[in-house]
């Protein structure tokens, strides 16, 4: 079996004292599309941030490729509106201070349909356009192992769509994603695994019990 790009083993997940999460063991290979569900509370966004080392834990072991390079997308992005920040600029944040391989900001742009938005201000976006441009910052380090917390959150059908083809695309192109969503329906016949955050635990299901 291929080795993990990130793993947790035997892991309590949580902030100071408090566990969200108990015994997590959670391995995520190169071509994984996992979606991870549950409810509000549950704690999928706790496993993202310590997948992703942001989060320490409270017991266990978290392991990782060296070098391993991750992209991360946030539910949304608050910024101060009179930012003069374009989508390019936004974009092109995603290759500050990284190293290996990457694609140029106007590429991963153009990846997500977003080429024509490129010198428009951030802030004068819609939602749906908002995420996209936060994807393409995700793209620019060409990572191995991409992360996203709820990424479609009030975005509309068509942005949906895109979106989540594009994550597919980065699976079969041998990269890895790891997706929070509360409509693991919308990514049926993509994913190859879900797995549901409740109750302390995180545990495989099929994907029609998530």
């Amino acid at each position: 079996m291929t080795e993990p790009l990130a793993a947790l083993d035997q892991a309590d997940l949580g902030y100071g004292p408090q566990s969200v999460l108990a015994g997590v063991d959670f391995a995520v290979r190169p071509g994984d599309f996992i979606a991870v569900v549950g409810p509000n509370g549950g704690g999928k966004s706790t496993l993202l941030r310590s997948l992703l080392g942001s989060l320490p834990l409270l017991r266990g072991v978290r392991r990782a490729a060296d070098p391993l390079r991750v992209g991360f997308v946030p539910q949304e992005l608050k910024l101060d509106r009179e930012l003069p920040l374009s989508a390019l600029d936004l974009a092109e944040m995603g290759g500050w201070g990284r190293a290996g391989a990457a694609l140029p900001a106007t590429a991963a742009l153009e990846r997500v349909g977003m080429a024509e938005r490129a010198h428009q201000r951030f802030a004068t976006l819609s939602g749906g356009q908002k995420q996209r441009v936060l994807l393409a910052r995700a793209l620019v380090c060409a990572p191995q192992l991409l992360l996203l917390d709820e990424p479609v959150s009030g975005v509309d059908a068509a942005a949906t769509a895109a979106i989540y083809e594009v994550l597919a695309g980065c699976a079969r192109s041998g990269g890895a994603v790891v997706l929070v969503t509360h409509h693991p329906e919308a990514v049926a016949g993509r994913v190859s695994a879900v797995y549901r955050a409740e109750g302390g635990r995180v545990a495989r299901v099929p994907p029609e019990a998530a």
